[in-house]
């Protein structure tokens, strides 16, 4: 049985007020063609479909969309879909039973019995090869899980082991129990590699977020993770993979690779594995490509970026972020580099300066810290510390000038 393995799509993403509906829809499109190509049996979406709770009219039916013509495109296929951290649970299940008719099953919240316990059942789905209707594997099918899941006390993780554990016992009572298990879970995993800064998957990562996958047992054919944007394996086992995102989320992700997991597993229940790379329509630019540059150099860049009309196609220009290095402010400096890109194949998002922090001057390092009294301090000297902290240099005599001219008008104004 062939299974494609993807997550983190994040549709209705404003990456620096741009929309990414284009993007989102050439990966689609790019998905569902594969789909066919490979003549995988099923598709798992392991959570984080939307960016928001509350997505886009215009997000929801580009993915809903795309569920119905995959599925009829690709008679047989079977979807399994999961919700991550960043979907509303109930929002994405709202049409899980016309769904269901397509051989789409979509798992939002836990859901309970009747003495309000998880029903365990609802997260077992047996998969079968297109063209049979007999199984043969099992996915766990598990959504999110947020604290009110699991029994107060636990941590994400002893919680999550409790669910596993659960789903182990009713597989073992049911017809399916010879069958090879596949999992699909949205979660941080301890040592698993984030970006560096920018994007909301730190928002729930550490503590007792974290989750060690060696410690959870995890005997499994395959296990198909959903949270974190870099594709990677984690743990010791070389089955467990976080499909990452289709397209960069932030800068900090702008070198990270692309694509989709492919899972076979035979008659025996062997498991093998490969990335099907996909390229996304856009990509992400830094000017200059590594830490920041000087006005010039940013200048000469920038200027060697391709203009604009020897590339018609807007939804393929790069977006561009400029990270510069100055020594002391240059008012006109962010609408020069505006202009200078106005004509260029690039959607600018930002500008950033460098504020790297040197020690001052011999003088200035001798003041006392702000961590101590500031009343031995003149407000210039708090301006020229602050100076310094922020532009890596003292401040210029001009400039004290003009500040001290500034401090005696505002004093001679209270004295009135």
């Amino acid at each position: 049985m062939k299974i494609i393995h993807t997550a983190d799509l994040h549709l209705g993403h404003v990456f620096h007020q741009h929309t990414r509906t284009a993007e989102h829809r050439h990966f689609l499109h790019w998905l569902q063609q594969t789909i066919t190509d490979e003549q995988a049996d099923a598709l798992i979406v392991s959570g984080d479909i939307f960016d928001t709770h509350n997505p886009s009219a215009e997000a929801q039916r580009l993915f809903f969309d795309f569920l119905i013509d995959t599925v009829e495109t690709n008679e047989g296929l079977q979807v399994v879909v999961t919700a991550g951290n960043h979907d509303s649970g109930a929002r994405l299940e709202a049409a899980t039973e016309l769904l269901r008719r397509h051989n789409i099953y979509v798992r939002g919240t836990i859901a309970r019995d009747a003495d309000h316990e998880p029903d365990f059942e609802q997260l077992l789905l047996p998969l079968a090869p297109r063209g049979t209707s007999e199984a043969a594997v099992v996915c766990y099918a598990l959504p999110y899980l947020r604290p009110y899941d699991y029994a107060s006390g636990l941590s994400a993780a002893k919680g999550l082991k409790h669910y596993l554990r659960q789903l182990d016992q009713r597989l073992k009572k049911s017809d399916f129990r010879k069958l090879p298990v596949v999992v699909a879970a949205h979660f941080y995993a301890t040592g698993a590699e984030i970006a560096s800064d920018e994007h909301s998957e730190r928002l729930v990562v550490g503590g007792e977020d974290a989750i060690d996958v060696d410690a959870l047992g995890l005997d499994y054919a395959y296990v198909a993770l959903g949270h974190i944007h870099k594709a990677q394996s984690v743990g010791s086992r070389d089955n467990i993979y976080y499909a990452g995102s289709p397209i960069p989320l932030s800068f900090s992700e702008r070198h990270y690779r692309h694509g989709v997991m492919c899972i076979d597993i035979d008659d025996r229940g062997r498991t093998s594995h490969h990335v099907l790379p996909y390229r996304p329509l856009a990509t992400l630019l830094s000017v200059p490509e590594r830490g920041a540059g000087t006005p010039e150099e940013v200048k000469r860049l920038l200027a060697e970026l391709p203009d604009a009309d020897r590339q018609p196609n807007r939804e393929e220009w790069p977006y561009l972020e400029v990270n510069l290095q100055v020594s002391q402010p240059e008012p006109d400096l962010r609408h020069e580099l505006i202009e200078l890109v106005r004509h260029k194949a690039v959607r600018l998002c930002r500008i950033t300066t460098d504020t790297a922090r040197r020690h001052a001057a011999t003088q200035l390092r001798q003041l006392p810290t702000l961590e101590g009294s500031l009343s031995g301090l003149s407000p210039l000297d708090i301006a020229q510390k602050f100076y310094t902290d922020r532009y890596g240099s003292p401040m210029t005599p001009q400039l004290a000038r003009r500040f001290h001219q500034a401090e005696e008008k505002a004093e001679q104004s209270d004295a009135q």
